[in-house]
């Protein structure tokens, strides 16, 4: 099947907003925009490509491809801790792991518990493929069903506790998940500009007025907030429709290496604590804002392309052995 270049277009901007979504100092309109939809979009691209399977070959498929990338960066977060000689910061990432918290929840019940970063989308994102394939054995109405099952999820998130393992935020991206697997296989024509338009206003609003944390459960204006993070994601694949094709290749890459980009990315906020502390410290020396902004693309990009220029060459060297 040939790959759709504008759905990797618009995977690409999403993991790219998300970088810059991290970077300290960003305007606040920036930020609003790109908290209207950068996270729901993973959630509805993956959607759009939902297919029936077997409940214990989604556990497979998705315990390789989501839960050990999560355990293993995890491990990782907790060692570059220690390598820091942090050890409470080391213990507060592991309650984080446990929680999969990407923020500071403000619940009534076990509220500002430690965070573990962007990886929360993997256990998220696990869940929320069970939770859809079992949904939809259940029922036709499988979009207003996940509406529901979400506005649920967001309050109890919001106002009484947290769930481990990212349960929660896993029943949150129902609704987007559900609208990717809509868009896909109801929504055969373009959206008509009659009502794309309030659509955009929607989005528009979102974007001044409000934003949408799916981390922390803060959904400002809800429902408004999810019209905002669907019609963001369509607009961008409207946009990616008409890029040029010199840029194929590079937003082609990023946009098939998403997940992997994500697992660094949350990585590189305590290799940052470790250069500052072993190399740049003791020269008498800091990270200023604008190279943090910059070191967080390169690390995340960089250490990306690396893992695969490693993976190829020892697939390489196998394959030459046999």
């Amino acid at each position: 099947m040939r790959r759709d270049n504008a759905v990797d277009f618009v995977k690409a901007v999403g993991i790219l907003l998300m970088i810059l979504g991290h970077c300290p100092g960003i305007p606040y309109l920036v930020r609003n925009f790109i908290f209207s939809f950068h996270m729901p979009l993973f959630f509805i691209m993956s959607g759009y490509f939902y297919k029936d399977r077997p409940i214990k070959e989604l556990f497979k498929i998705g315990s390789k491809h989501l839960v050990v990338p999560y355990l293993i960066t995890s491990f990782f977060i907790v060692l570059l801790c220690i390598v820091a000689q942090k050890p409470v910061l080391a213990q507060q990432k592991m309650i984080g792991i446990l929680m999969s918290n990407g923020g500071w929840p403000q619940e009534k019940f076990g509220a500002n518990l430690p965070y573990i970063g962007p990886i929360w989308f993997l256990l998220a994102l696990f869940w929320c493929k069970i939770f859809y394939r079992t949904l939809k054995r259940l029922t036709n109405r499988c979009l207003l069903v996940s509406t529901v099952l979400s506005s649920a999820a967001f309050f109890v998130g919001k106002y009484v506790l947290n769930l481990p393992f990212g349960l929660l935020t896993g029943f949150c991206g129902l609704v987007f998940y559900s609208m990717g697997d809509y868009w896909h296989n109801r929504l055969q024509e373009p959206i008509r500009l009659v009502y794309l338009l309030p659509g955009i206003v929607i989005w528009f609003f979102c974007i001044f007025r409000s934003h949408l944390e799916l981390a922390t459960f803060d959904c400002m204006h809800y429902p408004l907030n999810l019209i905002a993070a669907f019609i963001g994601t369509y607009m961008t694949y409207l946009v990616a429709q008409k890029i040029p094709k010199s840029l194929h290749a590079i937003f082609g890459w990023i946009g098939r290496n998403t997940l992997l980009i994500l697992c660094y990315h949350s990585l590189t906020p305590y290799l940052l604590i470790n250069i500052s502390k072993y190399m740049l410290t003791p020269l008498g020396y800091q990270i200023s804002v604008p190279t943090r902004w910059a070191l967080n693309f390169v690390l995340a990009l960089g250490l990306t392309a690396l893992h695969l220029f490693i993976k190829e060459t020892f697939r390489k060297r196998s394959a030459v052995a046999i």
